[in-house]
């Protein structure tokens, strides 16, 4: 029986289970499970913080806040079957994530009005979790989709969870942050460069700061590949500044609270601190909250990733200096597209780089307006 979907609001909270945004209407379901696609499941099912099963119907529209940022990409494919059933699991809850769920959305209401309709399962843990990833690629091959899509945790683990579903006959790809080499995935959509993205906010951080003074790193979370590369490019590019020291490096394990308190510490035991670096989208926000109730607001230059509303607004006011913000809804869009197109056995670019941008405060309401409409 067919679900009417629901709009994502791209939200300023660590969850995505907002309604709005996104623009089709629906409804969400938090199950234990990802779901069947048609029959009914017997086995049982890693513990899912969210799961939503969504499908969209001919006349359904997005609601045209974001476009694509690659405005040349080819929209006309007609696909071959009537139906698609798609599986997504990404590393965790997480707003960053919705950005990526609006694009999802309205390639699926694209191809409704091509009277065709693309079913998909959207489902992540309330933390990055390597053997709850494996466990529901593992479920979600047993049950009819035509693809598994997987935004990589640990590619060690994940490759092998991959291979066993192609080679049982359900096609896999990767999205998002991280691609795993040497498998057996049909195509990847997301950011090829997070080293490049690393060495970005490092050199503009360190040029702010004049080539001199003292600065901390607050990294993600551990083995994330995504996290690792930008961490990289930080280290490898604060290296060319002799003159910049590197007093301490972090983890927050994704957790804005986490973030805050490590921050907190660093003024405490650095009050000449001149610079922080935030490898992820939640330690931005814990980094420039602390500064600020501190007191410090443009006095520490702040570099970090992605677009929280939150960190867009610290970006307008001067409480960050820069923040590299990748671009999702292409990510979205492009992994349905070149999944059905896949599906029907059609090529598709082995590896898409959807890239980012590097935003600064003058851009802030842009991006806030383009994201959040507000």
């Amino acid at each position: 029986m067919s679900r009417k979907m629901v709009a994502i609001l791209l939200s300023i909270v660590f969850t995505t289970s907002v309604l709005g945004g996104c623009g089709s209407k629906g409804s969400d379901s938090t199950s234990t499970a990802p779901a069947p696609a048609e029959e009914e499941v017997t086995t049982e099912q890693p513990q899912a913080e969210e799961s939503t099963n969504v499908e969209a119907k001919a006349g359904d529209s997005a609601t045209g806040k974001t476009e694509l940022a690659d405005a040349d990409f080819d929209t006309n494919y007609t696909p071959k079957q009537e139906s698609y059933e798609i599986y997504c699991t990404y590393k965790n809850i997480h707003s960053w994530y919705d950005a990526i769920k609006c694009g999802i959305d309205a390639a699926v209401e694209d191809f409704a009005q091509k009277g065709v309709t693309v079913k998909y399962e959207w489902y992540g843990p309330a933390e990055p979790d390597a053997v709850d990833q494996v466990n529901s690629i593992e479920t979600a091959r047993g049950q009819g989709y035509d693809l598994i899509a997987v935004d990589v945790n640990q590619p060690e683990t994940t490759a092998k969870a991959i291979n066993e579903a192609v080679a049982a006959g359900v096609k896999a790809a990767t999205f998002a942050s991280s691609d795993i080499d040497n498998c057996d995935r049909a195509f990847f959509v997301g950011n090829t460069d997070n080293y490049g993205d690393g060495c970005a906010l490092a050199k503009a951080v360190c040029e702010k700061m004049n080539g001199e003074g003292k600065i901390a790193i607050l990294s993600g979370t551990m083995g994330a590949a995504s996290h690792e590369e930008r961490l990289k490019g930080f280290y490898d590019t604060i290296a060319e500044y002799p003159n910049i020291e590197v007093v301490d490096e972090q983890r927050d394990n994704d957790a804005v609270e986490k973030a805050i308190s490590i921050t907190e510490s660093w003024l405490q035991a650095y009050p000449d601190l001149g610079g922080i670096l935030c490898n992820n989208m939640s330690n931005p926000v814990g980094a420039c909250q602390a500064v600020k109730d501190a007191g410090k607001a443009g006095e520490i230059v702040i570099g970090g990733m992605d677009h929280d509303l939150r960190t867009l607004e610290y970006l307008k006011d001067g409480t960050l200096y820069v923040a590299q913000v990748q671009n999702c809804y292409d990510m979205g869009y492009k992994l349905i597209y070149n999944a059905v197109k896949s599906i029907d056995g059609e090529s598709v670019e082995d590896s898409t780089n959807v890239g980012s941008t590097s935003v600064y405060a003058e851009e802030a309401d842009k991006y806030i307006e383009m994201l959040y409409g507000e």
